[in-house]
């Protein structure tokens, strides 16, 4: 009997922040807290530790995707600004396999808005999401602002996404950037059909998209208003 149960999630709190990843002091991505789920092999893969001064989680390369997620709680036009720091080994060629991504529900009028208790959701690692966004690095630093095709993703119960190339280039690699993107407004552009003001926020991952052959770290990601 898995309707009526509810996965433990992140709120925002009453001005719209969520401060998904430090990451704070004692959180471990081998055991992370109950609002955390990990999907895939990250076994010696993701590690806590700084660099310049910045506490990060370090993403190694490795063989298969990986995901590491936070469920959360927020409404988008409430909450609609995601902000991070990363610093990425650069790749040779396309888009790096690391990225931020973001899974949405609510907005799909065809869908007919939330499935929160649908067991599947439950069922499956990921929170039921009729929309997602990754949010990514690209090998050269002319694509940034480039709103890509929906592709499929390696990951259980994923839904296909578009990929949003948040900044690039291997110049820019191998130092400290903080970004921060208008998720409202990327989701307008994305799906414009969609009623926006019906959008939650489900999740936040981290994720190794592909086979990584270069790593990367990921510092103070935030939702806030």
């Amino acid at each position: 009997m898995l309707v009526g149960c509810t996965m433990p999630e992140a709120p925002a709190d009453p001005r719209g922040t969520i401060e998904v990843l430090g990451p704070v002091p004692g959180f471990s991505p081998d055991h992370p807290p109950a609002d955390w789920l990990v999907e895939g092999n990250t076994h010696g893969r993701l590690e806590v530790g700084s660099l310049d001064g910045v506490p990060a989680l370090n993403i190694r390369a490795g063989a298969g995707p990986f995901l590491l997620a936070r469920r959360t709680r927020a409404v988008l036009l409430a909450s609609p600004y995601l902000s991070w720091a990363w610093n990425m080994e650069p790749q040779t060629l396309g888009l790096h396999p690391v990225a931020l991504i973001v899974g949405f529900r609510g907005g799909n009028r065809k869908d007919g808005g939330w499935k929160r208790n649908h067991p599947a959701s439950l069922a499956a690692a990921l929170p039921s999401h009729d929309r997602a966004l990754v949010l990514t690095w690209a090998d050269s630093a002319l694509q940034r602002g480039s709103l890509l095709p929906e592709t499929p993703l390696a990951f259980a119960g994923m839904t296909p996404a578009p990929r949003y190339v948040v900044r690039g280039g291997r110049e820019n690699g191998e130092m400290w950037w903080l970004d921060t993107v208008d998720l409202s407004a990327l989701y307008v552009d994305a799906w414009p059909e969609d009623d926006i003001g019906r959008v939650q926020i489900v999740f936040v991952a981290i994720a190794a998209t592909s086979h990584a052959r270069v790593g990367a770290r990921v510092a103070g990601i935030m939702l806030s208003r």
